[in-house]
């Protein structure tokens, strides 16, 4: 299985929040949306950083008075890892694995074309395996020739 397999199944929306905007309205767009990370864009529309939950309260640790009100590009995280489109679930199993990560945006043509998070990469393995185990147990039976 490959990252586009997963995100047709998924669907391809990305929400994304801009480099100028504040951690208050970020916070906003992740509970609003039931999501944990955000593409960052900058006023041109590159994408150039990420921000997650973790970026945010690690702000919020140390600056508790005034996190609300920082600039999302004081905080995101401005080494981005990514996947392409066309990668195995394996590899980016791997990526998100040793990198520490639980989102991984997907590249096609150097656009970001979609977001897959840990759960997505288990989600798939599962199915896999599902999917492996059924046709060797019809192999075993003799159902497969």
């Amino acid at each position: 299985m490959k990252a586009k397999d997963i995100l047709l199944k998924k669907g391809p929306e990305v929400i994304t929040i801009g480099d100028r905007k504040t951690l208050g309205e970020a916070l906003r767009v992740l509970v609003n949306n039931n999501i944990g990370v955000l593409p960052v864009l900058s006023t041109e529309g590159k994408f150039i950083g990420i921000l997650s939950e973790r970026d945010i309260l690690r702000k919020a640790a140390s600056t508790p008075d005034t996190f609300m009100n920082t600039l999302v590009s004081d905080v995101m995280t401005k080494r981005i890892i990514y996947a392409d489109y066309d990668d195995d679930i394996d590899y980016i199993e791997s990526i998100m694995t040793l990198n520490k990560v639980r989102h991984l945006p997907i590249m096609k043509d150097k656009i970001i074309t979609g977001l897959i998070s840990i759960g997505d990469v288990v989600k798939a393995s599962l199915s896999d395996k599902k999917y492996e185990n059924k046709y060797l147990l019809d192999y075993i039976a003799g159902s497969v020739k």
